[in-house]
């Protein structure tokens, strides 16, 4: 009898293929185990499909269709954050199946729709279906620290003659209560994400002994600065897909806010302002958000220091850019002592198609496995792996068939993470469901 696909997530989180760092080294057998390890738990995926290891790290298997021309990339990567032992009811990287659950790192993020996605291509072709078009199960080894496979990858499929007409990774989950007003489960198919910029700022001036401290220091004036971009957030505006998926909501939400959602133009005013007190998720759908992640003074406790610094950490709403995010800092800071370079960063990405039958083919899955399910267009808030097709391949969908609770998706890069095993064999249908689409 066949491993049940919970026993292969398991057996595919006991390898800690953690993305590399100073505190946390990388263990490159752990990779190669992992790697190896999905080659032997599905064998009719190894004999069915070209494998090739690419820059290392990259996993692609190729499933030869029925015709070229069209082909579909679905991806995830199998590298994880790391994870300190602290707080974990389980080992980290035990892989415990108990309990209803698939206990450790990297259940959600991403091994658990690797492991669904093979396994639906494993029980296919065991019942002897071969796909319309070409698919291409693509999985990265680097994601976490925003490495090269990916673009490896691309450049290895473009050789082929094979780039992909649409792609599918990581992204929305399917949740209940979406939105306010809206009881039905939602499946949020990212059609975009947002652009991410790190921004120093810096302040330069004379030190000198605490004991002795000057009416104005570097840090006072910084601290005035952060203070001031606080109050002064960016302005909040609805973008297209947000646009799009509040239309969608209209279709499912009760009274009153079915006309809110469907005539969103009208009641933009009480939309941005509810978003605002929420903060959060819901507020970053809305605007550019700018995050302090860094602060630094001094070396000693007793000395002034002569640079006071701030790293910020900026996620860019569509039709931002690097520079016009920058000069927005400049001028709410109002202060020619304070200087904001930008360190690094990309734009956010194009917005994919949101219709058509790309997007129509995960609908249609998501509605096989939750019927009365409303499949809406998101905008992504963090980075995928996606973001690199997007500049050339305008279906780039981010969607993890996954249908679990808020406890579990908080779990996500910290502390006991773990799957459903229902959510995983939901998963496993759904992608059944997509493979299978006419």
């Amino acid at each position: 009898m066949s491993m049940p696909v919970e026993e292969k997530l398991g057996r595919l989180i006991t390898f800690p293929t953690t993305a590399g760092t100073p505190d946390y080294p990388e263990d490159a057998s752990a990779f190669e185990g992992c790697r190896g390890a999905i080659h032997q738990l599905y064998p009719q995926v190894a004999g069915a499909c070209e494998r090739q290891v690419i820059f290392g790290r990259g996993l692609v298997y190729h499933w030869r269709g029925k015709a070229k021309g069209k082909p579909w990339v679905l991806m995830a990567h199998y590298d994880v954050v790391p994870a300190p032992p602290e707080g974990w009811e389980r080992p980290p990287f035990s892989g415990d199946v108990a309990d209803g659950f698939i206990h450790g790192r990297g259940a959600v993020d991403t091994k658990g729709t690797l492991a669904a996605m093979l396994q639906a291509a494993e029980e296919l072709i065991g019942e002897g279906f071969t796909p319309e078009q070409d698919i291409y199960f693509c999985f990265s080894g680097d994601e976490e620290t925003y490495g090269p496979t990916t673009g490896r990858i691309i450049a290895w499929l473009k050789e082929r003659d094979a780039l992909p007409y649409a792609v599918l990774d990581e992204g929305g989950q399917v949740e209940r209560g979406a939105a306010p007003g809206v009881s039905s489960l939602c499946a949020m198919v990212g059609v975009a994400e947002k652009g991410m910029a790190q921004v120093q700022l810096s302040v330069f001036g004379p030190g000198g002994h605490a004991s002795r401290p000057p009416r104005e220091s570097q840090a006072d004036i910084l601290a005035r600065a952060l203070v001031r971009l606080n109050k002064h957030p960016f302005p909040m505006r609805i973008a297209s897909p947000v646009k799009e998926a509040l239309s969608a909501l209209s279709r499912g939400s009760a009274w009153p806010y079915q006309p809110i959602y469907r005539w969103h133009g009208l009641f933009s005013p009480l939309i941005k302002r509810f978003a605002s007190r929420q903060a959060g998720s819901i507020a970053a759908l809305f605007r550019t958000t700018c995050a302090v992640t860094q602060l630094k003074g001094s070396d000693a406790s007793n000395v002034l220091p002569v640079t006071a610094t701030a790293g910020l950490n900026l996620r860019l709403m569509p039709g931002d850019s690097l520079e016009g995010v920058v000069t927005h800092l400049r001028q709410v800071i109002g202060d020619s002592r304070v200087k904001a370079g930008l360190v690094t960063g990309n734009g956010p990405s194009p917005v994919s198609e949101m219709g058509g039958p790309a997007f129509e083919r995960i609908r249609d899955a998501a509605s096989a496995v939750w019927p009365g399910v409303i499949t809406l267009p998101a905008l992504m808030v963090g980075a995928t792996d996606a973001y690199h097709y997007s500049a050339f391949c305008p279906r780039v969908y981010r969607f993890s068939p996954l249908r679990v609770p808020p406890e579990i998706t908080a779990a996500v890069h910290a502390a006991n993470e773990r799957l459903p095993v229902a959510a995983l064999h939901e998963a496993v249908a759904f992608y059944r469901a997509f493979i299978t689409a006419q």
